[in-house]
């Protein structure tokens, strides 16, 4: 666990234990419990910090992704390069009628590729030459039955739960 997450859990824990000593008194009082919990816990700056790391985790994770873009243009950059040389020098070979180079660095060999298949149009290539695809559960559309109360072998709905909503802008 996390520094953040240890000091806010810690937090959560004093703020249950302050409600659970003082619920008579605030009862169901949303701001009587907000000021309690303000005024006798750090629980409010420790979900300040949490929510402050939780900002810096989504620039830190944007500019990663920002980086890995960039980076992924610069290898396709890269390999178009290398197919460019790749092609330059066999075509040079090929008109040199060399079959085998070699080089310090590398022996270069011209070799023959087999052939394969290249579809042309794939409307008219006959169904024995096609998989089938592997079923895929329409998620949707069991939601949508179990919501209607409809009993689906295999399947319920969960109890859903909580998440938290952060507004950043």
């Amino acid at each position: 666990m996390s520094e953040v997450s240890h000091a806010l859990a810690r937090e959560a824990e004093a703020a249950r234990t302050l409600l659970l000593n003082i619920a008579d008194v605030v009862a169901d009082d949303e701001d009587a419990k907000q000021d309690a919990i303000e005024g006798e816990t750090n629980f409010k700056e420790a979900a300040a910090h949490a929510v402050a790391r939780l900002a810096e985790i989504e620039a830190l994770s944007d500019a990663i992704k920002a980086q890995r873009a960039n980076l992924s243009d610069r290898l396709s950059r890269l390999e178009r390069q290398s197919d460019n040389i790749r092609a330059a020098i066999q075509a040079a070979m090929a008109t040199a009628e060399l079959a085998k180079l070699e080089l310090a660095q590398a022996t270069i060999t011209l070799k023959a590729v087999p052939p394969k298949a290249v579809v042309v149009s794939e409307a008219d290539v006959p169904s024995e030459f096609w998989k089938r695809a592997d079923p895929k559960l329409d998620l949707k559309a069991l939601l949508a039955a179990l919501k209607d109360k409809r009993v689906v072998p295999g399947a319920e709905l969960s109890n859903g739960g909580q998440t938290v909503q952060f507004r950043w802008r």
